[in-house]
């Protein structure tokens, strides 16, 4: 049986812990989540190769796990999530099997890296006894992007008869992080 060694620390603010969003890079940092994750699994909502491509964001994950380590977090998601969003825009030109499969690959391999480490930066952006409420909610703000994204970008599909669009609104989407992170 498992017993605590240190006992619960109180602090202020419940499970959602609102004065945190009072730091500017903090909130920004949550905004950041929220409008990626918008448009991070249009690609895996719509393509036809699946497997594929989760089965190369299982590898993905695991090697950037291993290198976060001695890159830093956003040494290794900027490039990824650049990587990820040009394969989104390039997406809904890939017509053959071959193209496909390819998307598949670089953008299983590419988003695993963002997703994999979007949360290790906030936790450099507070109190160590805060870390996971803070994780938390940035967990929160980018699970409503992760529920909202794929439904609007249906929507997009539908009221344009393609997927040029929807390639367009996501992966502008997966690059706003890139542009907040001036704004911090």
């Amino acid at each position: 049986m498992l017993k605590r060694r240190i006992p619960p620390k109180r602090t202020p603010g419940g499970t959602f812990n609102f004065t945190a969003l009072k730091s500017p890079a903090f909130a920004i940092y949550c905004l950041s989540a929220l409008t990626s994750f918008l448009g991070m699994y249009t690609v895996l909502t719509f393509i036809d190769t699946i497997s594929i491509s989760n089965a190369c964001s299982g590898i993905g994950r695991l090697v950037s796990g291993l290198v976060v380590d001695k890159t830093g977090p956003v040494n290794l998601s900027v490039p990824f999530t650049i990587a990820a969003a040009l394969v989104t825009f390039l997406w809904p030109l890939a017509h053959t099997k071959d193209s496909l499969v390819a998307v598949a690959v670089l953008y299983g391999l590419a988003s695993a890296a963002y997703v994999s480490t979007f949360q290790m930066p906030a936790y450099a952006l507070g109190d160590i006894e805060d870390v996971g409420r803070r994780a938390g909610m940035v967990m929160t703000f980018a699970s409503f992007g992760a529920i909202a994204g794929p439904p609007i970008s249906g929507a997009i599909n539908q009221a344009t008869g393609g997927f040029l669009a929807v390639g367009y609104y996501a992966g502008e989407l997966e690059m706003q992080p890139l542009r907040y992170s001036g704004d911090a």
